[in-house]
Formats: structure tokens, C-alpha cells, sequence
């Protein structure tokens, strides 16, 4: 009788430690607020000095400067360089341009950087003066290898306006 008595206390000591838990995870799943979750501030990037200077010193820089954010991952930066209404077109090494890929706008220029770029990043870029340019009042083009380029001067400051490449 005394086996009973005391499996009767283990059974009891187990449903209350069961009871104990059971209660524990209904307390844990009940809905509690969530506390007011902040945005973070997004980190203010200034626009590089240079945009700033002569179209003969800014411009390569601009390049420069593209491409090394492109290798860094610098997406901030970019924002920076890139007009507003700025554009990439990708020729696909075809004469057509229905075939194309054209990004407009710097949303979609940010948004190309970290799915196309970003991924598989170019090679480092230093010009040394291998940057034709053609500067007429506040807009200007500039030719590297098959790769075209065009600015603007908004605001007392150059931007990238296009980036045209592998169009033969």
C-alpha cells in the first residue's frame, strides 16, 4: 500500500510540474505589444568636394569615384554621384537598341548597383587623363574605352547624368 501512496505523490508531483509548464508556455504565447519599433536614421553621405570643381578636374573623378563605390559597396555614395533622373543603358554589344537594358532613375540605378553590381563588382578604374570629354556651359560628355558618359552641372555641383556601355 505504501508503493500506492507514494507513486500517487510522484504522479501528483508530475501533473503539478506539468501544470507549472503548461501554464508558463500559455503566459509566454499571450499577445503582448510590441514596443514602437524607431526607424534608424540613415546615415547622411556629403557629395564628394570635387563635384564641385573645374568639369576638367570633376568629371574624372566622378568616374573614378563611381567606380570605387561600385568595389565598396558604397550605395550611399552612389546616391551622391547619380542625378536624380540619371540612367544606365546596357547596348548587349548590338547595334539595335530595342534589345537594350535601360535603368532610369535613381532608384533603379541604386537597385541595379546591389542586384548586378554589387554581386560581381568591376575591376579598379584609374583614368590618368584617359577621359575624353567634350564640356558645353553645364553639360558635358566624356568617352572611356566603349564606355560613354554624360553630366550635368545642378545646383553648383557636377552629377552623373548616363552611363552608356558595350555598345559597339
Amino acid at each position: 500500500m505504501l508503493y500506492f501512496l507514494r507513486v500517487g505523490k510522484k504522479a501528483q508531483h508530475i501533473r503539478l510540474f506539468l501544470g507549472m509548464i503548461s501554464l508558463s508556455y500559455i503566459a509566454g504565447c499571450t499577445a503582448v505589444a510590441p514596443a514602437a519599433v524607431q526607424p534608424s536614421p540613415k546615415p547622411t553621405v556629403v557629395a564628394p568636394a570635387f563635384v564641385t570643381a573645374a568639369p576638367e578636374q570633376a568629371l574624372p573623378q566622378l568616374v573614378e569615384a563611381e567606380r570605387q563605390a561600385s568595389i565598396d559597396k558604397n550605395l550611399a555614395l552612389l546616391a551622391q554621384l547619380w542625378a536624380e533622373d540619371g540612367r544606365i543603358v546596357d547596348g548587349r554589344g548590338t547595334l539595335p537598341t530595342a534589345d537594350d537594358y535601360v535603368w532610369e532613375g535613381r532608384a533603379a540605378l541604386l537597385d541595379r548597383y546591389v542586384v548586378a553590381v554589387f554581386v560581381n563588382p568591376p575591376p579598379p578604374l584609374q583614368l590618368h587623363g584617359a577621359l575624353l570629354l567634350q564640356v558645353t556651359g553645364d553639360t558635358a560628355t566624356g568617352r572611356y574605352g566603349q564606355d560613354r558618359w554624360r553630366f550635368v552641372k545642378r545646383a553648383n555641383r557636377w552629377w552623373l547624368a548616363e552611363l552608356r556601355y558595350s555598345q559597339p
